[in-house]
Formats: C-alpha cells, sequence, structure tokens
C-alpha cells in the first residue's frame, strides 16, 4: 500500500517539529513557537490522502523552483498553513539539487525569454568579467518569470499526477480485493 510505504520513509511529527526548532536557531520568539507547535501538531497535515499528498507534492515543487533560501523550511511552513502533509511538501523541494540546478536554471531562463518575447541571445557572448555581469543583470527578469512559469506548471502537473497514481494504484487494489473474493467464493463452493 503506497500510505504504508510512505509512513515508513517519511519523518514523524516530532523529528520535523525538532528540526525546524533547530533551523529557527532554538531563541525564537515564543509566539513564533507556539504558532509553530498549534500549526505541526494538527494531525491533517501528517495524515495521508490522496489530497493531502497531491498538495503536498504541488507546494514541494512550487518552493523548488523559487530561488529563497531555506526552501524546506518555506515549504514545510506552507503546506502546515494550507493543511497539506508536511513532510511529502518537504521531500519534493529537492527536486532541485546540484545535479539538476543546471538543466533548470537554463530551462527557466528559456522560458522566461519566451513568455516575455525576449531573444535568447542578443549578442555573440564574450567572456569578460563587466560582459557576464551585465549579461546576468539582464537576465534577471527572464529568469524569475521563468522560475515562476516553471513552479506553476510543475506543480500542477505534481497534483495531476499524484491524483492519477493514486486513483491508478486504489483501482488495482480494488480488482485485486474483487478477485480475491471472487476466488475465496469459488473455492468455498467448490468445498461445500
Amino acid at each position: 500500500m503506497a500510505g504504508n510505504w510512505l509512513k515508513d520513509r517519511l519523518p514523524d511529527a516530532a523529528t520535523l517539529h525538532r528540526k525546524l526548532h533547530n533551523q529557527l536557531g532554538g531563541n525564537d520568539v515564543k509566539g513564533i513557537r507556539l504558532w509553530i507547535r498549534n500549526t505541526f501538531a494538527q494531525p491533517m497535515v501528517w495524515h495521508l490522502n490522496r489530497r493531502s499528498v497531491a498538495g503536498g507534492v504541488a507546494i514541494g515543487l512550487f518552493i523548488s523552483w523559487i530561488p529563497v533560501p531555506m526552501q524546506m523550511l518555506v515549504a514545510a511552513v506552507l503546506a502546515a498553513v494550507l493543511r497539506v502533509h508536511v513532510p511529502v511538501s518537504v521531500v519534493m523541494v529537492w527536486f532541485t539539487n546540484p545535479l539538476t540546478f543546471a538543466p533548470l536554471l537554463y530551462a527557466a531562463w528559456r522560458s522566461g525569454s519566451m513568455i516575455l518575447g525576449e531573444p535568447v541571445l542578443a549578442e555573440p557572448l564574450t567572456f569578460s568579467t563587466t560582459s557576464i555581469l551585465v549579461s546576468a543583470g539582464q537576465a534577471w527578469p527572464m529568469l524569475l518569470t521563468g522560475m515562476l512559469f516553471c513552479a506553476s506548471v510543475s506543480a500542477v502537473l505534481g497534483f495531476g499526477a499524484t491524483l492519477l497514481v493514486w486513483r491508478i494504484h486504489a483501482i488495482r487494489r480494488w480488482r485485486t480485493r474483487k478477485e480475491r473474493r471472487a476466488a475465496q467464493r469459488a473455492l468455498s463452493k467448490g468445498v461445500s
């Protein structure tokens, strides 16, 4: 069962709460600590169901494209506020990692260029420090637009794919259960 598989691999509420507390430094304001404890104590942010897992996937994928520090913390807080599965959202942030960062950055830049109607390469590249800095400064609007676009698209696709995979898994379980019951009925009729 997918739920049991996820439960075995994802951290429990106490472990994640301890890690969040450590990331905040331990000397944060008492109100923030109380808010975190109350928000993460809600059972719905730990319960595995179709909607909470799909929402966690969507939030994790969206945040993974956004260039903010402490992405896992942002994903966990956003997932808790929106009442979706917190550990899944934290794990999905790992979509961006050192191996995937460069291709994803290039994809965001290309899509941002197409959306804004900017030429992909306005001038031939020269490898001097000032030209690289000027090129990087001109690329930010395209890069941020592309990141937001890719974040939105990947969140929607991740949400839909999770719901689809969950549904396919449920249908297979129902069919297997139905076949098992039919075999048991046939066996019991044959014995009596």
